[in-house]
């Protein structure tokens, strides 16, 4: 990734505040988690010298033990493309978040790659693609560091840095937690551009079948068993309902009032944009993709929506896990 890209060098210099120096606060945090990326692969590097030595089993085990927790680096690298890239996006800064971004999802890549080979025990590929993952993520380590960090620890005010801290609980952390709750002096965020403002009066929305209050409303779409989002005509993110439970596909507030393009990582940039495209021309009404991953069966469906006159409104997502729905057998007529 060119420096370039960054508006500056790779030297930059940056100071951090006394309220950025505090723990649980978003940069310490990326820095204590890189310390620990860094040690994990030092483990697994060591236990990896020995193991191709003497095919030990148990050490193959020790081996996937610090893998799966080096695997935790996913939400290491989701903080940044969920919680702190649309900040950068809004402050003008576009670049440099899709060019990370797909470094990030070649790492994604490699680690994948190296786990597959160890449980294949392929000990002729094993030892270069140990070196090349390691060297890219130490890599990562000195690009967020040395480029990133300098980047927006000046235009990043303590309002943003509150809505990363709280949107990083939602994705979680990568192999060490926060040693404390960040709590700035003035907690309260202020002007963070994506808040969604308190409704003081609480009238009923009025449909064609029925009335809603807006907490209700609300409350009914958290409780259906599906991920939504809504995306507008003109391919900006409007709504996305939440459950309180961990997403197949992350949301977080930020994604409010953003681009979806810029909410996807750029390998997927050419299937989402002709998806959007087919479905707004009215080439397709709906499209559905099915797969499996995080141990479940998942369904995704995209459908256009349309006005009574069939002008475009916007896309649905709607996302869900069919397996329990596959795994059912025979008939139930009775309560449980």
């Amino acid at each position: 990734m060119h420096a370039s890209l960054f508006g500056g060098s790779i030297e930059a210099v940056y100071t951090t505040s006394a309220e950025q120096q505090h723990a649980g606060h978003p940069i310490q945090i990326m820095k204590l988690e890189n310390l620990a990326i860094e040690n994990t692969l030092e483990k697994v590097s060591k236990l990896l010298a020995v193991y191709l030595e003497t095919k030990e089993p148990t050490l193959k085990e020790g081996i996937q033990k610090q893998l799966a927790l080096l695997g935790e680096f996913d939400k290491h690298y989701a903080r940044k493309e969920y919680a702190i890239f649309p900040i950068m996006e809004n402050k003008g800064i576009t670049a440099p978040p899709k060019v990370m971004w797909g470094v990030d999802d070649d790492i994604r890549a490699m680690y994948k790659g190296f786990k597959t080979l160890l449980q294949k025990e392929d000990f002729a590929a094993i030892p270069k693609a140990f070196s090349d993952l390691k060297y890219e993520m130490t890599e990562m380590i000195t690009k967020e560091e040395d480029i990133l960090l300098p980047m927006i620890i000046d235009i990043f005010n303590e309002d943003h840095w509150l809505q990363i801290a709280e949107e990083s609980e939602e994705i979680g952390y990568c192999i060490v937690k926060p040693e404390a709750k960040w709590v700035p002096e003035r907690s309260l965020p202020e002007n963070v551009s994506h808040e969604t403002q308190t409704i003081e009066a609480n009238p009923y929305i009025n449909f064609q079948t029925g009335h809603l209050t807006p907490h209700q409303l609300e409350k009914m779409l958290n409780n259906i068993p599906l991920e939504l989002t809504f995306v507008d005509a003109d391919n900006i993110v409007r709504y996305y309902n939440d459950n309180g439970e961990e997403k197949f596909f992350k949301r977080t507030s930020s994604a409010i009032g953003r681009d979806v393009l810029n909410c996807h990582p750029p390998k997927s940039l050419p299937i989402v944009t002709k998806l959007l495209a087919d479905l707004k021309s009215g080439a397709k009404e709906s499209e559905s993709m099915w797969f499996r991953a995080m141990g479940k069966f998942i369904l995704v469906t995209y459908r256009a929506v349309r006005d009574d006159d069939g002008n475009y409104m916007g896309t649905l997502e709607y996302v869900q896990d069919i397996q329990p729905i596959i795994d059912l057998d025979g008939e139930k007529r009775t309560l449980s």
